[in-house]
């Protein structure tokens, strides 16, 4: 098997080659005439070929009479004046008698008989003064030819004419011959001529020609009668008395000569055929009646030799007819001569010669320039009938059965088409016709490629579209004649396997070696079959009786065949031409997959795979390999070809067809150049081991041939892609972006049809009323639809036109032909117009009418898709219509929509939706920071395009489906990109899924990390060390995120966090084990589960209603306030960013946080990052403020004076400094505003970092804030430091509820109300609008609230870690001082100190910079 692959593809002549080449040992006796002409290097070289040849086990006869014939007669001088030139003369006549003893073409042997009179015509005429030498070979070689014609009776049949001038030159020149054997040798060859004459048709017998008087039928006997077999009878009984008569054999001789020979009765129908041209009895009707004659004459075999002579005369007699008819008279002569043709086609000995006639009467009526002539015979040749290929099966000798005059007829209707294509549509038409519905078979022996080329080669462009419908019926686009290359290669290994000991495989390759045709695709895919099934009635039309009876559905060749293909047929179910999409890797792959099978019949099952893609690949015009195919062809540009396979890479389907369809213009502006061009053919002709068989194989190159073959295997790559387009668009939905690209593919359509030779006027004027629709702001969808409608009745009456109308009047004269021609009037032939069907035929005609109406559709370039492509749209439009007919707010949101916009990936910019309103500012800064080459998680957008659509998104199953698509989409390419896997617990990609709007709604909107998650994921995840932890607290996290969402109160989730923390004494969650965060997650769930909420675990559920909720989120009742308070329009809506989780929770060396580019309470512009920070959370925990946060520099953690002695600087100072460089980069060299920068790093090194998301600081101008009047009194009631987030000096109430708030506003509402809160949530902003400052336990200067707060512009200081809050109770506590509901408070939202009690505030107020 090894040593097979190895192998280069071989030639078909070098394979010959080798398999015919043996050492040959020429015989001493034959060496003579080497030995004589040693000296004549020409001579002596051809001579050697002579002798090689004929002792070659391989002999070819025709060559080496051709070499015998050549020396022996045109060398005669060299051989006869030697000294030893009687045995050289002896020696060539010995040849002779053995190649008509040995050849087995009966041809062959009447040549070589023929040959042989004429070398003994040469030695009697060139011996010269050696004749009386000489002489001493006639009788020898007349006894051995006698002797042969007893055993081969016919052997002298036509040799009678060439016996005669031998006797008579013998005779002349008598020198003391012996006359006997001469005369025996004569009598032989009369006889065996008059009895040959016997066994052909008597001509006596022929005149039949309707409505002739007795008269001419007399006078037909009399001209006949030498010709007549009672004439021949006469002349055999005068031979056999002559033989019997006892005179001497000289007079015998003379007596024999004066009798008519092969040759002398062969010319006698031709003077027959003159003379009845000029009798008087024919007069009138003269050359029809010699032209019936001629044909049968035609018809003859014993005149095969005076075919030519023959033709001749018919040409010569039509062309004198046609000038001599009168125009009244000559449609007429046309009309009656087809009714003489037809008599004769029913006779099978004449359909070659009827079929020349025809094509010589072609030519005669268009040289005549007579276009009514022309069409006369143009509709006779159509009603006349046409050679249909009648298949019978294949012989012994590997030959299909096929009726001959089947090629003839084709290449006789294609020389005529080519005279004038113009004028030919009819006949094209025709042509089209009978190959679709009878079928065409053509062998790559018969080069229907030559006439394919003259016909390219003629003005074709009047009838374009016809012609093209015509030749992709031929399976003959391709160059290599045989079994060429890989093709010869791969059918001579698969026989070598078995040894060319499996009958069934023999049978197919020396079939493909020896007469290659389009057949071999069925017979392949027929094998296939039975190898699947063990049903060998598929072969049985492909194979003689002898072959089929010894095939067996069981053993070695068939079992494991049977085996491996019945699983190939499951993967293919049942469709065999699925396997010519299977690569090599795929093939092997299958084949390797079956077990227990013999490793021989798995190879063999993958070259007959290969060889069968072959085959296919070269008599059907696939597309596949097309670029190697453009390459190899030299008729495209070589930058065409790039272009086209970078946009291939790109999965660029519109600029692949505009590249392709360039192609093809340029393709089809060659076919129809008026230049000619040549046609150059390197075919070799097989020695052949098959005596008799054709088998040829080469190459032909011509370049309009060439030209329009590419153009079918390109025009079947192009039909693919415009499906692959249209599948693109989605058209289970239609939107104005839609319309969009649909107006601008139509016009590739528009294109393609031009190139296929269609008008397309009308087309272009409907397609122009999209152009003008698509301007008008309130076009409406009905209006839409019509435009459709009238694009659909176009593409309707192109096909009307090009398909059905060309087509309408043969359609019903061939199908009638086919159904019955006998029930057509007698007057059939010549007015097929008057035809009419019986009604039981009606049915009949109709189903093949449709047969071909549908078929010759469906190969037209261009308009199926297009008319499929139409009618989708159509369908769609229709679809939208009637839903929304009673709700056309959605309609509108849907025809609006532009799904194109949905989905923008972080990663790859997007010219049209990379805008802050469509992806939002959050997206649109991250999509900056990566073309910066900065560390963010890969991921993409949701824009606004959806939110803004979002009732006709979401309520429209094909457009949330295309969505769902998208997205779909970008989380393989999220796996591409991370390695992971979406919902794979060995090595799982999980999603964060926030919100990202353009006008920031810090906080108020909902997010969800960890999405793709669930107890089976977890159970993945802590097979990793780093995992063990984090993946239970991630999980803990998403149910907490989903239950809270699903209107679980935090409350819920925070006492079941404090109970463990209790119950196992830790004070910080990262402190919990694994084990004891499994619990907790666990109780997390379960809580969610008694509540009757339904949890989803499938990950993609859970990405959607993640997506869903985001997007809902736009209209929660805190955003909503938010938006009202700051004025902003609800219309803006939000974008939704998906992104891949990065995880701050692995360990203590991770962790997430906030910084700002600068302090915020500093006046400086200098970058000194500022924010917080915490380590083992994610980075939702620190932007809520649900946590006590570190600071992220020292100078910070002094400033605010801090307890704890960690910060970032400190603590991860490489973090510390990639963020400081960070900055810088931002600030200084990007020129950005000062920035709010969200981070999360998986370890302490800079390569763990990555950025969420960046903003700038909020801006506020310099303002006056209010101070707290100073003294002992304020400094003894000091409660501590927290962060002031914003306004002054602030003493009031503290109050812990909304129903508190209420009640001291009615009580007291002159005095402010401090609400105190362990933390803010976006919930909370409602209550935050009704109190007057906020004090938080939790939270940095960088949370969420650190944002809301100011922008409601209230007081607040958060992150007071000392403080304790029990809200449900109404008090809090720090370092033991309890502050109950009502106590008075004072907060400081500049400096973040806390004060207990009411103090005074500074009547003047002080200039600070505030954020």
């Amino acid at each position: 098997m090894d040593a097979l692959e190895s192998k280069q593809p071989q030639t078909a002549l070098e394979i010959n080659l080798e398999r015919t080449r043996a050492v040959v040992d020429i015989p001493s006796k034959h060496r003579i005439l080497m030995d004589i002409v040693r000296n004549h290097y020409g001579v002596a070289k051809r001579t050697e070929e002579l002798l090689v040849e004929l002792h070659h086990p391989f002999v070819n006869w025709e060559f080496l009479l051709t070499q015998l014939k050549g020396l022996s007669v045109g060398n005669f001088y060299d051989f006869n004046t030697h000294e030893q030139g009687l045995s050289a003369l002896k020696t060539f006549a010995d040849i002779y008698l053995t190649v008509i003893a040995s050849a087995g073409n009966e041809d062959i042997r009447d040549d070589a008989v023929r040959y042989s009179f004429e070398y003994l015509n040469t030695v009697l005429s060139e011996s010269g003064n050696l004749l009386q030498r000489n002489r001493k070979l006639f009788n020898p070689f007349f006894r051995s030819l006698i002797e042969l014609s007893e055993k081969q009776g016919d052997l002298l049949k036509k040799s009678s004419g060439q016996a005669k001038a031998i006797a008579r030159r013998i005779m002349e020149s008598h020198g003391g011959t012996d006359l006997q054997e001469l005369a025996r040798l004569l009598f032989v060859a009369l006889k065996a001529t008059y009895r040959y004459w016997l066994t052909q048709p008597d001509p006596s017998l022929w005149f039949a020609m309707d409505g002739e008087p007795q008269e001419n039928r007399e006078a037909y006997l009399a001209l006949i009668s030498p010709l007549s077999h009672a004439q021949i009878r006469s002349l055999i009984v005068r031979l056999e008395a002559l033989e019997l008569q006892t005179r001497s054999e000289e007079d015998r001789l003379a007596l024999c000569l004066e009798m008519p020979d092969h040759g002398q009765i062969a010319n006698g129908y031709l003077r027959i055929a003159d003379a009845l041209e000029k009798s008087s009895a024919f007069e009138g009707h003269q050359y029809l009646a010699k032209l019936n004659f001629l044909f049968k004459m035609m018809g003859v075999a014993g005149l095969s030799d005076y075919q030519s002579a023959g033709l001749t005369e018919i040409n010569r007699c039509l062309g004198r007819a046609l000038k001599e008819e009168s125009q009244q008279t000559v449609h007429e002569f046309v009309k009656n001569l087809f009714r003489l043709l037809k008599n004769l086609s029913l006779q099978n000995q004449y359909r070659g010669s009827i079929i020349d006639c025809i094509t010589t009467l072609a030519r005669e009526i268009f040289d005549s320039n007579d276009h009514p002539l022309v069409d006369v015979f143009i509709n006779e040749l159509v009603a006349f009938g046409f050679q249909h290929p009648d298949l019978q099966g294949s012989t012994t000798e590997w030959q299909i059965q096929v009726n001959p005059g089947h090629i003839q007829n084709i290449r006789s209707w294609l020389e005529i088409i080519s005279l004038k294509p113009r004028w030919t549509k009819k006949l094209l038409s025709a042509l089209i016709i009978n190959l679709k519905l009878r079928g065409v078979f053509v062998r790559d022996t018969d080069l229907l490629q030559k006439d394919i080329s003259r016909l390219l080669n003629s003005d074709i462009l009047p009838a374009y579209n016809l012609v093209k419908q015509l030749l992709r019926i031929f399976p003959v686009f391709f160059s290599e004649i045989g079994a060429e290359g890989e093709l010869r290669t791969i059918s001579t290994e698969v026989d070598e396997l078995t040894s060319r000991n499996d009958r069934l495989i023999y049978f197919l390759r020396k079939q493909s070696h020896v007469e290659s045709n389009s057949r071999l695709v069925s017979f392949m895919e027929d094998i296939f079959r039975y190898w699947n099934s063990g049903d060998k009635g598929f072969l049985k039309e492909h194979l003689p009786v002898e072959v089929f009876r010894e095939i067996r559905a069981s053993g070695e060749y068939f079992k494991d065949l049977h085996q491996i293909f019945g699983k190939l047929f499951g993967r293919i179910r049942g469709d065999v031409q699925k396997l010519l999409d299977w690569d090599e890797e795929r093939i092997s792959g299958e084949i390797e997959s079956v077990d227990g099978v013999n490793a021989r019949e798995k190879e063999r099952a993958r070259r007959m795979i290969r060889f069968y893609q072959l085959i296919h690949r070269k008599y059907y015009h696939q597309h596949t390999d097309i670029l190697k195919e453009l390459e190899i062809s030299c008729l495209i540009d070589p930058s065409k070809i790039r272009s086209l396979k970078h946009t291939l890479q790109r999965k660029d389907y519109y600029k692949s067809l505009k590249v392709v369809l360039d192609m093809l213009a340029v393709l089809k502006e060659k076919v129809l150049s008026p230049h000619k061009t040549d046609y150059s053919e390197n075919i070799y002709y097989k020695r052949h081991i098959a005596a008799g068989i054709p088998s040829m194989y080469g190459t032909y190159r011509e370049e309009k041939f060439e030209a329009m073959g590419l153009t079918f295997r390109l025009e079947s790559f192009a039909t693919m892609l415009f499906e692959r387009l249209e599948e693109s668009l989605n058209l289970k939905f239609i939107t104005k972006s839609t319309l969009l690209k649909i107006h601008e593919y139509l016009w590739l359509y528009i294109k393609a049809l031009e190139l296929e030779g269609l008008a397309t006027e009308g087309l272009v004027a409907k397609l122009r009323y999209i152009t003008s629709a698509l301007q008008v702001r309130q076009f409406s969808i009905d209006q839409y639809i019509d435009i459709f409608q009238f694009i659909a009745k176009g593409i309707q009456d192109i096909t009307r036109e090009y398909h059905i109308d060309a087509h309408r009047s043969n359609l019903s004269v061939i199908i009638g032909r086919m159904i019955g021609g006998d029930e057509w009037e007698d007057d059939a032939a010549s007015y097929p117009h008057k035809k009419t069907l019986k009604p039981k035929d009606q049915k009949a005609f109709y189903r093949h009418s449709e047969s071909f109406v549908r078929s010759i559709i469906a190969s037209a370039f261009g308009l199926q898709v297009l008319d499929n492509f139409v009618n989708a749209i159509i369908r769609t439009l229709s679809a939208e219509l009637e839903k929304f007919k009673d709700n056309k707010k959605i309609l509108n949101l849907v025809m609006s929509y532009i799904p194109e916009l949905a989905i923008s990936t972080l990663y790859k910019k997007n010219r049209d939706a990379d805008n802050p309103i469509l992806i939002g500012n959050k997206a649109y800064l991250l999509k900056e920071l990566i073309s910066y080459n900065l560390p963010v998680p890969p991921g993409f957008v949701i824009t606004t395009e959806v939110f803004r659509g979002y009732e006709g998104v979401v309520g429209y199953k094909h457009i949330y489906r295309d969505l769902k698509r998208r997205i779909y989409r970008e989380i393989r390419e999220l796996e591409r990109i991370t390695g992971k896997t979406f919902g794979d617990p060995r090595n799982p990609l999980l999603l964060s899924v926030r919100s990202g709007a353009t006008i920031s709604l810090p906080g108020m909107m909902c997010s969800f990390l960890n999405v793709g998650i669930n107890e089976k994921i977890v159970e993945g995840m802590v097979q990793t060390e780093e995992h063990k932890w984090a993946a239970w607290d991630s999980y803990r996290r998403f149910l907490q995120a989903w239950g809270m969402f699903q209107g679980i109160e935090r409350n819920v989730f925070d006492e079941l966090m404090k109970s463990n923390k209790r119950r196992h004494a830790v004070v910080k969650k990262f402190q919990f084990s694994p084990e004891q965060m499994k619990e907790l997650a666990l109780s997390y769930k379960d809580a969610i589960l008694k509540r009757g909420i339904r949890l989803l675990d499938n990950p993609y559920q859970q990405l959607e209603h993640a997506i869903l909720d985001v997007f809902a989120s736009w209209h929660s009742e805190q955003a909503r306030i938010y938006r009202h308070q700051m004025h902003l329009s609800d219309e803006w809506g939000t974008a939704v960013i998906v992104q891949a989780m990065v995880f701050g929770n692995l360990n203590e060396n991770s962790g997430s946080g906030v910084i700002m580019t600068r302090d915020p309470k500093a006046s400086s512009r200098d970058v000194a990052i500022y924010g917080d920070f915490i380590f083992c959370v994610q980075g939702e925990d620190i932007v809520s403020g649900l946590v006590e946060t570190f600071p992220i520099s020292e100078k910070q953690r002094l400033f605010e004076r801090r307890e704890s002695p960690i910060s970032l600087e400190i603590k991860f100072p490489e973090i510390y400094n990639e963020m400081v460089r960070i900055a810088e980069f931002l600030i200084y060299e990007k020129g950005f505003n000062q920035q709010e920068i969200e981070f999360t790093f998986e370890n302490a090194t800079r390569k763990g970092l990555y950025i969420l998301q960046t903003r700038d600081m909020v801006k506020r101008e310099t303002d006056k804030v209010k101070t707290f009047v100073g003294g002992r009194e304020l400094e003894k009631s000091f409660l501590g430091m927290g962060i002031g987030i914003s306004g002054g000096a602030l003493t009031g109430r503290a109050v812990y509820s909304e129903r508190e708030i209420e009640q001291f506003r009615a009580q007291d509402p002159e005095t402010p109300l401090i609400l105190i809160r362990p933390d803010t949530v976006p919930d909370d902003v409602g209550i935050i609008l009704m109190a007057d400052g906020i004090l938080t336990a939790r939270g940095g200067g960088t949370s969420h609230a650190a944002v809301t707060i100011p922008a409601l512009n209230k007081v607040g200081v958060v992150g007071f870690n000392k403080l304790h809050v029990y809200e449900t109770e109404g008090f809090s506590k720090v370092d033991g001082k309890t502050i109950w509901r009502g106590d008075f408070i004072s907060i400081d939202g500049w400096s973040g100190s806390v004060y207990a009690g009411k103090h005074e505030i500074n009547a003047d107020e002080s200039y600070k910079v505030v954020l």
